[in-house]
């Protein structure tokens, strides 16, 4: 520990805080944004909070698949800077564009021609297919903005730039919580569109958001974005492996990731409406506070990407543990925040219009202990093995985890056994226990370290 402090100084906190604070702030407004969209719908009863929740759920299966896909971005970019290899950072950004809309554009076409099977894998309520069709092709739209931005937000994080990218986003935010309000109830001469308005709404911000993004990077950071020449160069075997090499593990681990959050909807669904719009109320709110240990894992992933591509080899090992152990505690510190504010939490859930609040309760409990887990993971998978392109054995973990012992789990639990919803949810426990032994023993092998980028020449300009 000693050893560590030694590389955790005065520079050190300067660019954990540049980039988590900021990082953690726009993960927390997004999924903050979340919670005040099922909070709004949950007005119009509990099959419209589940059709937003699965909406948000498929949504947030297309944003990972990008975010994998610009993973590459944020491995090679950091180490890219590391080493002072500015054309390599805008050729892996043009690299990122052009994958991120290839991919992105037949789902949208998905959503939109087969709307109503993809929702009524869910569940088969009439009243939610309804509003889960309708949220789905308008919010589908909305992905062609987000392979555009996800990739800038990456560059900009990679070079220690996040403030940009979070400024946009709150802005966003604000739009998107005004455009809701608004158009799901009706206020201020606007149509009453409910559910669709909440669509609506989400897919007016997006674009907001990717306008001005793309502008204020075009004015600022101009010396980011790709020319002709790094286009060209991201064509080449060489470039366009390394690129591959690392993105699409990437993609792979993300989809199956996010797939297996689909099949736990699923399942959900299957238990009954009220179970399903439990798990839709709650998720956002989950989100929220887990996304304040977002910073943690980004800042892992920047901080320690600079530090691989500048063959600082000690310094990555002497602080790799401290991101991961460091966000645990807190993670514990908020678990029992929670625990302690029970009865306040019941009282607030008794203000919705969840029918069963005892069972909203326990779910609430077993997602908050469960949290000291998930951030455990977040930061050692998403963050520390991450930096080194260990993206093979990420993949590993988390499908060996989530498809081999959580879904399975989950399902026994839930349809063999029948239990309530809070004990199913004790399944994903187990999932994360085991997901976290793996992931120990992998940071102290410290096979996980790899420079990607010491091949590169230095390029400045």
């Amino acid at each position: 520990m000693l050893l560590t402090r030694q590389y955790i100084d005065k520079a050190f906190w300067k660019k954990l805080i540049a980039i988590g604070v900021p990082v953690s702030l726009q993960s927390m407004l997004f999924s903050l944004l979340g919670a005040i969209d099922i909070f709004m719908v949950s007005q119009l009863g509990e099959s419209a909070t589940a059709a937003v929740g699965v909406g948000n759920r498929i949504f947030f299966f297309n944003l990972a698949v990008v975010f994998g896909l610009s993973g590459a971005v944020t491995v090679l970019a950091s180490q890219y800077y590391g080493s002072g290899n500015l054309a390599g950072i805008r050729r892996t950004l043009a690299q990122s564009w052009f994958i991120s809309l290839v991919v992105t554009l037949p789902f949208i076409w998905l959503y939109v021609v087969y709307d109503k099977e993809i929702v009524s894998f869910m569940a088969d309520d009439p009243e939610y297919v309804g509003y889960a069709r309708e949220y789905l092709v308008v919010t589908g739209l909305s992905l062609i903005g987000t392979a555009v931005v996800v990739p800038i937000e990456s560059v900009l994080r990679s070079v220690g730039e996040a403030k940009t990218p979070t400024y946009v986003s709150i802005a966003a935010i604000v739009v998107n919580i005004f455009l809701n309000a608004v158009l799901i109830f009706g206020l201020l001469g606007f149509p009453q569109w409910g559910v669709f308005g909440a669509a609506v709404g989400t897919l007016i911000s997006r674009f907001f958001q990717t306008a001005v993004l793309v502008y204020f990077f075009c004015r600022r950071y101009a010396y980011l974005l790709p020319t002709r020449s790094d286009w060209r160069e991201g064509t080449i075997k060489k470039y366009r492996n390394k690129y591959f090499k690392v993105s699409m593990p990437m993609l792979i681990h993300d989809a199956l990731w996010t797939g297996g959050l689909i099949i736990y909807s699923i399942i959900y669904g299957q238990l009954g409406v009220t179970e399903l719009a439990i798990i839709s109320f709650l998720s956002p709110i989950e989100g929220v506070l887990i996304s304040t240990f977002m910073g943690f894992a980004v800042a892992a992933s920047v901080l320690l990407g600079n530090d691989i591509g500048a063959q600082q080899y000690d310094r990555v090992e002497k602080t790799a543990w401290w991101y991961v152990l460091t966000s645990a505690v807190l993670a514990t510190v908020l678990f029992f925040a929670v625990w302690v504010s029970s009865p306040l939490i019941l009282n607030l859930l008794e203000m919705s219009p969840l029918t069963d609040t005892q069972m909203a309760l326990n779910v609430c409990l077993v997602l908050a202990l469960g949290m000291i887990l998930r951030v455990f993971n977040m930061v050692g998978i998403g963050g520390v093995l991450k930096s080194g392109a260990d993206i093979r054995y990420s993949i590993f973990i988390d499908t060996f985890g989530q498809w081999a012992i959580g879904i399975p789990l989950t399902y026994y639990t839930g349809m063999v056994l029948g239990l309530p919803l809070h004990w199913v949810l004790m399944s994903l426990l187990v999932e994360e226990l085991v997901k976290g032994i793996l992931t120990t023993h992998r940071i102290q092998s410290k096979r996980w370290i790899n420079n990607m980028v010491d091949d590169d020449p230095t390029v400045t300009a």
